[in-house]
């Protein structure tokens, strides 16, 4: 059973850091991903690839850049923090098991156009800075065994309501593919990996979970057995909170999970660990007849990273809607397994699909 793990701020000191333009918005997205040309542009390029250390300076995480390089995958597609292709690096660090980072390569020529890349957009993970890995099998119906999976690395500071709030650190997401190790794989477990034996998946597994283990975590395959009798995959409607950054109601899947609960779409993730959550409403939505449609889960989520800060103290009510009548019992036992009080509530509408409430929500009536 894979191992649940606690939030972790890391180097500590610091908050994870802002920038101007919101990164869930496809425009700004292109924005921040052009060619830095001058100082103030350089500048917000510079933020947005330190994201990941979260406000820790570079010389508290010794060694993390340094080491023996033990993963260099091919180009793959990425989704978040960048839109194009990368690859990434695993570095083992300096300094023992969890000391070390990931590397992401990104758009090329960011800062300037150079023969050797020096000017590619690189960002750096500590591994400290990392919540979860989740690896999800691909749900889409025109994907192929180059886009079987999806990687989601949750980063510290982007647990809880942070992540939909707040507009660093972003998710990391890219794909990928479901076939055997082969010699495009790079770095000392890349080149050792047997392709009759060891896959894609399996490779990028060791690595991370070499490093991952030192936080008592590791990487979460949600297509392995132990998530069977999950409620995993779900579709869903997020209603974002009024302090989100968008606006839009987000269509997507839920994953009750062992170590949260996972929101996954295009251009939004959220992961609520546990700690994140102390109660939710179950809401039994009717049309006005008085026929059940749908269930609704409205959470109450903190940010555990900000918890010792001011700003990160208050919670957050979002709301998602649209989750099958029949999992009502499962949400129940699931919430209780986990220490989280449930209230259950019940409303009607005109039109459930499009939100749109007849009355307000009360406590439903035993």
């Amino acid at each position: 059973m894979p191992r649940r793990g606690t939030s972790s701020r890391g180097g500590r000191g610091g908050k994870a850091a802002k920038r101007k333009r919101d990164a869930s918005d496809a425009g700004n997205l292109d924005g921040i991903q052009k060619r830095r040309t001058d100082k103030r542009s350089m500048e917000e390029g510079r933020e947005w690839q330190h994201q990941y250390y979260q406000g820790v300076s570079v010389s508290d995480l010794p060694g993390m850049d340094c080491g023996w390089c033990r993963l260099i995958t091919p180009e793959v597609p990425f989704h978040s923090p960048f839109t194009c292709k990368g690859h990434v690096e695993s570095m083992s660090g300096t300094e023992g098991p969890g000391s070390g980072g990931l590397r992401l390569c990104g758009p090329k020529n960011y800062m300037g156009i150079h023969k050797d890349g020096i000017f590619d957009a690189v960002f750096m993970i500590p591994y400290k800075h990392i919540e979860q890995v989740f690896i999800l099998p691909n749900v889409s119906k025109t994907f192929s065994k180059e886009q079987a999976y999806e990687v989601i690395i949750v980063p510290t500071g982007a647990t809880g309501s942070s992540s939909i709030k707040r507009e660093y650190p972003q998710m990391i997401s890219f794909t990928w593919p479901e076939k055997q190790a082969d010699k495009e794989l790079g770095g000392t477990v890349g080149e050792a990996a047997d392709g009759e034996k060891d896959t894609y998946s399996t490779v990028l597994k060791q690595v991370l979970n070499d490093q991952l283990r030192a936080f008592d975590k590791e990487v979460i395959d949600l297509g392995e057995d132990p998530h069977a009798k999950l409620m995993v995959g779900e579709e869903v409607t997020l209603s974002p909170p009024l302090d989100a950054r968008s606006k839009s109601d987000v269509d997507g899947r839920i994953h009750f999970l062992n170590e949260g609960i996972l929101f996954t779409a295009e251009m939004q993730t959220m992961f609520l660990p546990f700690n994140s959550l102390e109660n939710v409403m179950l809401i039994q939505a009717r049309d006005g007849k008085g026929k059940t449609v749908g269930l609704s889960l409205v959470c109450s989520a903190t940010e555990p990273f900000y918890k010792d800060e001011e700003e990160g103290g208050g919670k957050t009510m979002m709301k998602l809607r649209g989750i099958g009548y029949s999992l009502m019992d499962g949400l129940k036992e699931y919430m209780k397994a986990h220490d989280i009080q449930v209230m259950l509530c019940e409303q009607s509408f005109y039109d459930y699909k499009k939100d749109k409430p007849m009355t307000g929500f009360m406590p439903l009536m035993k």
